[in-house]
């Protein structure tokens, strides 16, 4: 009995208990071809050829899979010839199988290499950093823009991408509202990706789960880290946040407070205050911007309220003068 023929027999009897996960699809005296599954986006194809003068000359090794990309199935080829050479002499499909088996458990991140790459090439920029823990599911960016800084940390679990990403500030300068805003705004449209609308839209396509890293990402950095620090107020139209982030106050109730409304523009707190109380009133205060409606915590009065304290203001404002007027006679 040959080399070949010994090692399928052990292949056939004891490789899908010894590999977590693993199928054999077929095993003959040129090739073995098997499936390992760790998850639905984490599973792939092994197409092992035995060579001519085999255990001497090592196992070529192909990986195809739908989900994982291109690179990553080039890393896993590498890692598997890098294992059979070491083990030239000996038999090898075994030992490859665990290897690979090994790597997926070990790299949570594999499903998600495209947008990890994106993040890096497209929205990272100078003085901005990225490190990733693989085993940990986790990694942590900071991301940086004229001084201001926010360090996020993002985790997945197993099951990504049917699983949103978790997102969570770990230091930054900017104030802590706003901070706070730019993660709950980050967190809900993360949970948008995997859970489909209670009232769908008409007209729209069937929802269907996609990633969240790349989405999260693009909007905390590019949209929040990286834009608000030279955003303008909407109504004094002076920048909003001041050129010294040292010099940012975490007073709500500062005049240069940065206030953030929901339609994602911000204003100075005096500036906003002023305005939510002047007329017009009717239907409600308007983003000069956008014209959406103003709707903020602070500001909660209904339009009917604030036509009433306006006019009550402009009443005490009349007899005010009209004193001062008599004394001044």
């Amino acid at each position: 009995m040959s080399e070949i023929e010994n090692e399928l027999l052990r292949i056939k009897r004891d490789l899908e208990n010894e590999v977590d996960g693993l199928e054999v699809v077929s095993a003959t005296n040129h090739s073995i071809q098997v499936k390992i599954r760790k998850t639905d986006h984490k599973q792939l194809r092994l197409l092992i050829m035995y060579p001519e003068d085999y255990p001497n000359r090592t196992l070529m090794v192909e990986v195809k899979s739908k989900s994982l990309p291109e690179r990553v199935m080039t890393l896993i080829e590498n890692i598997a010839e890098k294992e059979a050479k070491k083990l030239q002499g000996q038999y090898q499909v075994i030992a490859i199988c665990k290897v690979v088996r090994q790597f997926l458990e070990e790299n949570m991140f594999i499903v998600c290499a495209a947008e990890l790459d994106s993040i890096k090439r497209n929205i990272l920029g100078d003085g901005d950093e990225i490190k990733i823990k693989q085993k940990a599911g986790s990694f942590l960016v900071t991301a940086h823009k004229n001084g201001y800084f926010m360090t996020l940390k993002m985790s997945i679990t197993d099951d990504y991408p049917l699983s949103c990403v978790r997102v969570e500030s770990k230091d930054t300068n900017f104030p802590k509202d706003l901070a706070d805003m730019f993660i709950r705004q980050g967190v809900e449209l993360a949970r948008r990706c995997i859970v489909p609308p209670a009232i769908p839209k008409k007209g729209e396509p069937v929802f269907k789960e996609k990633p969240s890293i790349l989405p999260v990402a693009e909007y905390l950095i590019r949209d929040c880290i990286k834009f608000y620090p030279s955003a303008e107020c909407s109504i004094c139209e002076n920048q909003a946040f001041p050129v010294d982030p040292t010099k940012v106050t975490q007073n709500i109730r500062d005049p240069l407070y940065v206030e953030y409304v929901y339609c994602s523009h911000v204003f100075h707190h005096r500036c906003l205050d002023v305005y939510m109380k002047t007329p017009p009133f009717k239907g409600g205060k308007k983003c000069p911007i956008c014209k959406k409606r103003i709707f903020h915590e602070k500001w909660k009065a209904t339009p009917e309220l604030a036509e009433q304290r306006w006019a009550y203001k402009q009443a005490k404002d009349r007899e005010l003068a009209e004193v001062t007027d008599f004394m001044d006679i």
